[in-house]
């Protein structure tokens, strides 16, 4: 094997491992039950409330996807300090207002009552 293939088959191992390292630490949740509006009245309404997280050295990032039929919601990561992962996590991952306004749109795009 020359010097090159070398390199190349060691370049390849270390982006493996780099990558299975972060696959490692990734999680979802699907949020089934919510006390408080508008994460009551989103999972009331929507098919599926998901929460993909990620942990890094110690730091925490979410994010939310919801699913209402063929429609899909991403909220933009967000980076959550301390151990407010383990507390309700749907609120710190989501904002109230993008949350209103995600249900808001739920009733925009297929103008059915809850």
């Amino acid at each position: 094997m020359n010097k090159t293939s070398l390199q190349r088959l060691i370049n390849i191992s270390f982006i493996s491992l780099v990558i299975f390292s972060n696959l490692v630490s990734a999680g979802q949740i699907t949020v089934y039950a919510a006390t408080n509006y508008p994460y009551k009245n989103l999972i009331n309404r929507t098919d599926v409330v998901k929460v993909f997280y990620t942990t890094t050295e110690g730091i925490h990032k979410c994010r939310v996807e919801i699913v209402l039929n063929s429609m899909k919601w991403t909220s933009m990561e967000k980076e959550l300090h301390n151990n407010v992962l383990n507390d309700d996590i749907l609120p710190n991952c989501l904002s109230r207002d993008k949350a209103e306004k995600i249900l808001f749109q739920t009733f925009l795009q297929f103008g059915q009552g809850l």
